[in-house]
This record gives structure tokens, sequence and C-alpha cells, in this order.
């Protein structure tokens, strides 16, 4: 969903950290192109889309041009990347699909925040316990209310960015990608409430051992 900065932009460094070797020869060489990820063939998955990558972009061109590494807690808020690549966050206003990588980036927020709360859910009522529905109901509750929360935001999220998709891709584009990176998660988010119906109308609990 979103570019892995620190990979592309380390790469981009080890390549400057050559080209100041001794064993370098500055006659082979003409220049960096900095380019975006395309598919292998036809059968391979929608690859990054540029405004997702504004960031592996700024900060390769800024770390080409200083040496210095700035990548290791990347922003994305397009401002605040500006700023600490000592540029004017005015210059936002002129990066194609801006609204998108905005509408990604909190998208990417709320999906992050769904699985740490999956994670949490089924680390702390594994199979066992719901096999025997011998779940916290409280904390279940308490869980489930944020995950519907959730599910309302990754549907405004939807829209917003469908909207903002549409300004510069095609539908095909926009369908691979919501495939990708959205339906998965509404995929884990309705698999929960299903794993965890059953133990919605239980009040009481046996002792252990659980037979």
């Amino acid at each position: 969903m979103i570019t892995n900065t620190i990979h592309h932009v380390l790469n981009n460094r080890q390549w400057l950290h050559f080209m100041q070797s001794p064993t370098f020869e500055e006659k082979y060489f003409s220049a960096i192109i900095l380019t975006g990820w395309s598919r292998f063939d036809h059968f391979m998955p929608l690859c990054d889309i540029l405004p997702t990558a504004y960031p592996s972009l700024l900060y390769s061109l800024h770390i080409l041009n200083t040496d210095q590494f700035l990548a290791d807690k990347p922003f994305y808020d397009c401002e605040t990347l500006m700023k600490s690549i000592g540029k004017y966050s005015q210059l936002c206003k002129l990066l194609p699909g801006i609204s998108i990588f905005s509408s990604i980036s909190s998208l990417f927020t709320v999906v992050s925040k769904i699985q740490n709360l999956l994670k949490l859910l089924y680390d702390t009522s594994p199979e066992y316990n719901r096999k025997h529905s011998f779940v916290r109901r409280y904390e279940l509750d308490s869980q489930l209310t944020e995950l519907k929360s959730f599910q309302n935001d990754i549907l405004s999220s939807k829209e917003r960015l469908n909207h903002d998709l549409s300004n510069l891709y095609s539908k095909d584009i926009i369908d691979e990608w919501f495939d990708l990176y959205v339906i998965p998660i509404e995929n884990q988010m309705y698999k929960a409430y299903i794993d965890f119906s059953p133990v919605f109308n239980i009040t009481s609990w046996v002792r252990r051992p659980l037979i």
C-alpha cells in the first residue's frame, strides 16, 4: 500500500557510496535515473502507484544530493515531508495526485490499527478458547466495538480514495488496487465477527479444565 521508503533510499545510498569508492570508473557513468516499479510481466500484481512513492522519491533525491539519510522514520504527510528535506511545503500543491497520497496515508494508518487489533483479538482468544466459548466477554465486546468503528473508517476512506483515484487512474487499476490492499483486511474483519459470534451470548463459564 505504501512504498517501502527505507529499502529504496538505502539502495540509492549504496549506489552513491559505490560512486565514491576508489574502484568506481567515472568515464562509464552518465547519470542516475530514479524510476518507479513496473510489472515484471502481465501476470504480476499491480505495482506501487506514484502518489504512494512520494516519500521514497523525495528522500532518494535528497540522499543523492546531500548523502544525508532521513528515511528511518518517513513522514506520510506532504508538508512535513517537504520540510524534512529542506523544501517549501507549498511544493506539495505541484505534486500530481497529492490527494491520493493523503488518502492512502490515512487508509494505511487505519489498516495498521485494524491489524494490531485483530492480532490482539486472536492472541488473547486463541482457537482453543473460542472452541469452548471461554473468552472474556467484556474485553471481547470492547474490541469488537472498536473493530466496528474501524469498519466505518474503512468505508469512508474507500469512498474518498475511490474519488481521488478516479482523477488519475482507470477503473481496472482502481479495482485491482482495492482488491490487493483493502478487500483482504475487510475479509479478515468479517472472519473475526464469524469466529467470535458463538460467544456473544455466553454469560457464564465453566471452570478449567475445559472438557
